[in-house]
């Protein structure tokens, strides 16, 4: 009995002295040693004293420190919840003491191949006799757990071992807590640290005008992997792209070698970082190429007006043409949406870049600008620079974009360029109007005559001419349409309307006495064929 109250004693004295010296320390290797320690002492029988706490980036129990274990192969152990003996008391939260082996082995029977392998590893093969395991809590959360093992057949736990552990357990937790509190902490002041460093050193390229090359060439040598720069046009569906931004707009890209979640988080800090520089240049960059754009609009304008003599030489030398340089006007629009997002900071400019890009690719000086929202051309011609061939260049950028439409002026001299333009403009407004991609202005036929002429006069000559057919049955207006189109064939046309030839001649006739014309006459039937047009043109 004296031996008893002594042992006793002991234990109690023990657990005092460990939880002074847990509340001591802010060192989680160090308190996790201190347990292991105590837990050694107060069990005396202990083979095995194992402890595992939870990891919440993976979800699982990891080995944390033990006593009479292979460390390297219990490291390699990753328990999720609910799993072996250690799992299922972390999710029940009660201490668990196991009094057969038969027990002991039915709690551990659902261990992974790979985990049941590490851990056979780590307690070098032998099978566990006696067992108990006892959850570390602190304010309602588990934060792991203590395993005890044994693999001696005279060496049985009892609940008053397991219940020593569980005072100790229990000094351990708040010891545990303020120690990964304390480690977050001082995570943090380095990731803060290493994160203003990152960003004056960026932020020194910026000031010194070392441009995008030289950010990334330091991102590359910070993160150790290949990084590039990629605008919005040149990147679809890259996983591996992370994303250049000014609020919710998009810059452009930094194209990575592997997916951003991948990296380390001080990796994550530095690509954040570089993607701010490069954020702060590219804005800096579109201020100085807005500049660009309004001047080559005031290139065009002094085009435009007929320079001579030395503003005409300087001019010519901005553009890199020559005085005989033949051009042609090239107007390019979105029919149903604009051409690049209003909110959108260099959308704009990096249209006008890609294009720009293309043409200088194909070895053509173009005088490229913007109005409004849309983005005007003027491209040098010749034998081997043919506006087809340009055009067919230019769409190949937005493959598959049905919205864009082009308006082509004629070729002139540098000196008729307001006319190539003006065509170039009245060419886009057709387009967009009757939702034809491309519009050539030369191509055009009557077309170009209704287009420009005074639309309440088209108006009322339509109605002068077709008015009282109009009025009538529409198969009237059906059978002219078709006869029309096919250019007066009268067996095609009663074919096509499905009638007898006899029927499409009295239907004919009906039309002449109505509109009290003669189809024979030539002015008749020119002047019906215009008002038909317009007709079409309004319905």
């Amino acid at each position: 009995m004296l031996v008893k109250i002594e042992v006793d004693l002991y234990k109690a004295n023990k657990l005092l002295e460990i939880n002074k010296m847990l509340t001591q320390s802010l060192h989680l290797n160090e308190i996790l040693h201190n347990v292991v320690q105590a837990a050694c002492e107060l069990v005396e029988v202990a083979d095995v004293i194992i402890i595992y706490l939870y990891d919440e980036g993976t979800k699982t129990l990891r080995f944390a420190k033990g006593k009479g274990v292979n460390e390297v192969s219990l490291a390699q152990v990753s328990f999720v919840k609910g799993e072996s003996i250690t799992g299922k008391v972390f999710v029940n939260r009660q201490s668990k003491l196991f009094k057969t082996q038969v027990e002991i082995e039915e709690y551990m029977k659902n261990m992974t191949e790979d985990n049941n392998r590490y851990y056979y590893e780590g307690v070098q093969q032998r099978d566990v006799k006696s067992s108990f395991c006892v959850p570390i809590m602190n304010k309602g959360r588990c934060l792991g757990v203590v395993v005890v093992n044994n693999f001696k057949h005279d060496s049985i736990f009892t609940a008053e071992d397991m219940n020593v552990i569980e005072v100790l357990a229990g000094q351990s937790a708040i010891a545990i807590d303020n120690a990964k509190m304390y480690e977050h902490l001082q995570q943090k002041n380095l990731m803060l640290e290493m994160s203003i460093s990152s960003h004056s050193k960026f932020y020194r390229l910026l000031i010194e005008g070392r441009g995008i090359d030289t950010v990334l060439s330091l991102l590359k040598r910070m993160i150790g992997s290949a990084v590039s720069y990629h605008s919005n046009l040149e990147v679809k569906g890259d996983v591996n792209a992370f994303p250049i931004r000014k609020g919710t707009d998009t810059l452009g890209y930094l194209s990575l070698i592997q997916p951003f979640e991948d990296f380390t988080e001080m990796e994550r800090i530095k690509i954040e970082q570089a993607s701010m520089s490069i954020a702060l240049e590219l804005i800096k960059e579109n201020a100085l190429y807005e500049k660009e754009i309004h001047f080559r609009e005031q290139v065009f304008n002094q085009l435009m007006e007929g320079i001579s003599g030395k503003e005409m030489e300087y001019a010519l030398n901005y553009v890199k043409w020559g005085s005989d340089t033949r051009v042609q006007c090239l107007i390019m629009e979105g029919n149903k949406k604009p051409l690049w997002e209003i909110d959108k900071l260099i959308g704009k400019e990096q249209l006008v870049k890609s294009v720009e890009r293309m043409l200088q690719s194909e070895r053509i000086d173009p005088l490229i600008f913007t109005r409004a929202f849309q983005l005007i051309m003027i491209l040098p011609t010749g034998p081997e620079q043919s506006m087809r061939k340009m055009l067919e260049s230019i769409r190949r950028v937005w493959p598959g974009d049905q919205d864009i439409v082009y308006g082509i002026g004629r070729e002139t001299t540098l000196k008729e360029l307001a006319v190539s333009y003006k065509e170039a403009t009245r060419s886009i407004g057709y387009a967009k109007r009757y939702d034809i991609p491309v519009v050539e202005y030369s191509m055009l036929g009557i077309e170009r005559l209704l287009y420009e002429l005074d639309q309440d006069l088209l108006e009322r000559f339509m109605d002068d001419k077709l008015h009282r057919l109009l009025t009538v049955d529409s198969s009237l207006v059906n059978t002219l349409k078709l006869y029309i189109q096919l250019n007066k064939n009268h067996k095609q046309t009663a074919k096509e309307l499905h009638i007898h030839p006899n029927t499409l001649y009295y239907r004919l006739k009906k039309v002449e006495e109505l509109l009290e014309i003669d189809f024979t006459n030539e002015k008749d039937w020119i002047d019906l064929v215009v008002a038909f047009k317009i007709y079409g043109e309004r319905n």
